[in-house]
């Protein structure tokens, strides 16, 4: 399964490329999972990216790049990705189309397989490797992005050609192809400093989907907090502040199921640098991120 982010809507370039140059501002993001504290083997997340807005002969594209590390037992997999978006006016909002192609290495820490000794269970078995392999491979995503006012939203579709990759010989994995939906908004209230933020989240691999629904509540455009529920899983709580060009956010996962109610929760800390670009050349004052609206 893809990996698991509570504060998605913060990370968009990470499941949907149309969403890289999604405003007039230069992005570094980055956050860390601590998914499941004490269980043995656990999913650790760390996704790091940067992306802006270009204009190129007249037209406006979005360009990025990001790396994605994940450790979920005896697998390691590293996505390095690169990002590519092409605006243009829809319906009076703005239409990007985006395309993701990057490399993917899994390696399986066969070295530390243990085999039960009996005759139920067959040491050598040439499906189940015993030292460290790993296995590369092409990786291709397309996504769609849309804003439109206080409101925004997108769908794409990561591992096009679900690859498969050789960890040794007769060991083999296959990335699932996921689809994503995801859209939000921001929006004031008026005579007060508050904008309230909702948001959802929706994966797929056509065999298993999640669910998040997130609210959050933005004061004075510099501390918010809000609350989540994945839909048979956990109810997140989360808060940050907006320090300057810096957006600071964390995120702690109340598990639902016995798993995850048997685990210390799971931890998720992240960051966003944002530099504001002249883009535009009519509009005097870059645009707000709405990533930390």
């Amino acid at each position: 399964n893809e990996v698991q982010t509570s504060m998605y809507w913060a990370t968009p370039t990470q499941y949907n490329p149309a969403s890289a140059g999604s405003d007039s501002a230069l992005h570094v993001t980055a956050f860390d999972r601590m998914q499941w504290v004490g269980v043995e083997g656990a999913p650790q997340t760390f996704f790091l990216s940067v992306d802006a807005p270009l204009r190129i002969m007249g037209k406006r594209v979005g360009a990025g790049v990001s790396v994605l590390n994940d450790q979920a037992g005896l697998f390691k997999t590293t996505f390095v990705s690169a990002q590519l978006s092409y605006s243009l006016s829809l319906w009076g909002g703005r239409l990007a189309l985006g395309l993701q192609p990057g490399f993917v290495n899994q390696a399986f820490s066969g070295g530390d397989v243990y085999i039960p000794s009996g005759d139920a269970w067959d040491p050598s078995d040439p499906s189940i490797p015993t030292s460290d392999v790993a296995g590369k491979g092409f990786d291709l995503g397309l996504g769609a992005y849309y804003e439109w006012g206080k409101w925004y939203g997108g769908i794409s579709l990561q591992h096009i050609n679900a690859a498969q990759l050789e960890l040794a010989d007769y060991a083999y994995s296959q990335l699932e192809r996921t689809l994503y939906f995801h859209a939000g908004g921001n929006i004031p209230i008026k005579r007060t400093l508050f904008i309230i933020q909702p948001s959802v989240l929706v994966k797929t691999t056509f065999q298993f989907t999640q669910y998040d629904f997130t609210l959050r509540a933005l004061w004075n455009r510099k501390f918010w907090g809000g609350v989540s529920y994945r839909l048979n899983d956990a109810i997140v709580l989360m808060a940050g502040a907006n320090i300057g060009q810096v957006s600071l956010g964390y995120a702690y996962d109340i598990g639902l199921t016995r798993f995850g109610m048997a685990s210390g929760g799971s931890h998720e800390i992240m960051a966003c640098w944002t530099m504001p670009l002249l883009f535009d050349k009519n509009t005097r004052h870059a645009s707000k991120s709405i990533r930390i609206l």
